[in-house]
């Protein structure tokens, strides 16, 4: 596998990249949707093979369900969801701010407890690595310690100090040829140990290189001052990935600043509770003003939901709490990314991207021209 750097926007950090993966390549940037269990809620693989370029599972979760051994039988991931498109397997790490999860940190790894048997476990960087080998995803993220919001600088320090030794030792133990180990900057929002950890976790010469601990809770202006303070101190050759981030108009920011990929769960689960995007902003379907509608949720979109069927009838299955409405909206969101990321990289390569960014974000912030100035 390899990344190519194709294109580079003149007044802004963006690019274009392709991202050459054993099963196929895409072009950066790019949104993976979420299917955490080897699928996502209401829709499965069927719909993501149309209009989803790649997809990111949780490597912690399927090895306690349905376990890594039946993966195995199967082949790969791939195998077992019969999709044949990029998938990246993420660590579970952010998986230690749930509560049905966690069950505390040591320096050899993270202690949880199995949501489903409540047994006790520990996750260490071989264990991790062995799992996601396992599994056989293209790409695969090394096990990192995700300090919460709000946390202590003493806190996050200590945290930092776990994620720089483990991906350490997620270098060595990641011994599979053909797949990408993507390493992990943390940092909480202290900007000098963001900087800290962008120079370690990029000495250590990951394939590619993800940025964590974001989208957890803090304010937009946190959220880019954080990936702004590590991501100039990143391989400009390497691809960046965003974890967790999935709004149109956060994407749309953080492209500029240097990101190629990411992935969220927000555009599906807006979507299952009447948060619809389109190119002019967000509409909330369950509003009694759809009630009539009889147009699609976005004239000109192609998805199924739009070529199929109207705002007024898609507000009655929502209400009613049909879940075939919850995964017609669900597929127009992970439509509309698809779409996004096609037009964005059409900018770049036509020298347009600041107009569409505002564009963006004038639609999806109150139509107002309020993007975040981040010093490039």
């Amino acid at each position: 596998m390899s990344f190519k750097i194709l294109k580079k926007d003149k007044k802004s950090k963006a690019r274009i990249g392709k991202l050459i993966t054993k099963h196929g390549t895409v072009e950066t940037p790019y949104f993976m949707a979420v299917a955490t269990k080897a699928t996502g809620k209401i829709i499965g693989p069927d719909d993501y093979a149309v209009i989803a370029d790649g997809l990111i599972c949780n490597a912690l979760v399927l090895s306690l369900r349905p376990g890594v051994d039946v993966i195995q039988k199967f082949g790969t991931i791939h195998d077992f969801m019969n999709f044949q498109k990029p998938i990246f397997t993420d660590c579970g790490g952010f998986q230690m701010l749930r509560d049905s999860f966690m069950n505390g940190t040591s320096s050899q790894g993270i202690n949880f407890k199995n949501p489903f048997t409540g047994e006790k476990f520990v996750i260490t960087p071989k264990k991790i690595m062995e799992i996601e080998m396992n599994i056989g995803a293209d790409a695969v993220m090394m096990l990192d310690d995700v300090a919460p919001y709000g946390a202590s600088r003493k806190k996050v320090e200590d945290s930092l100090e776990n994620t720089h030794r483990w991906g350490k030792e997620c270098k060595k133990y990641h011994t599979k040829k053909g797949q990408m180990l993507y390493g992990i900057v943390q940092g909480g929002f202290f900007p000098d140990l963001r900087k800290k950890s962008a120079d370690y976790i990029n000495s250590l010469d990951f394939d590619g290189i993800a940025i964590g601990g974001v989208a957890i809770g803090e304010t937009r202006e946190e959220m880019y001052i954080a990936v702004n303070s590590a991501i100039h101190h990143l391989d400009e050759n390497k691809p960046k990935h965003i974890l967790g981030v999935g709004s149109p108009d956060d994407v749309v920011e953080l492209v500029s600043l240097g990101a190629d990929t990411f992935d969220s769960v927000y555009p599906t689960q807006t979507a299952r509770h009447g948060t619809l995007f389109t190119f002019n902003g967000k509409i909330d379907i369950l509003k009694s003003k759809y009630s009539n509608d009889d147009s699609p949720i976005e004239v000109g979109c192609k998805c199924l939901a739009c070529k199929n069927f109207s705002k007024g009838y898609l507000r009655h299955l929502l209400r009613i709490n049909e879940p075939i409405g919850k995964r017609y909206c669900s597929i127009h969101n992970v439509y509309f990314m698809n779409e996004l990321m096609r037009r964005l990289r059409k900018s770049i390569r036509d020298g347009t991207f600041e107009n569409f960014k505002e564009l963006i974000i004038s639609k999806y912030r109150n139509n107002k021209n309020v993007g975040i100035r981040v010093k490039q």
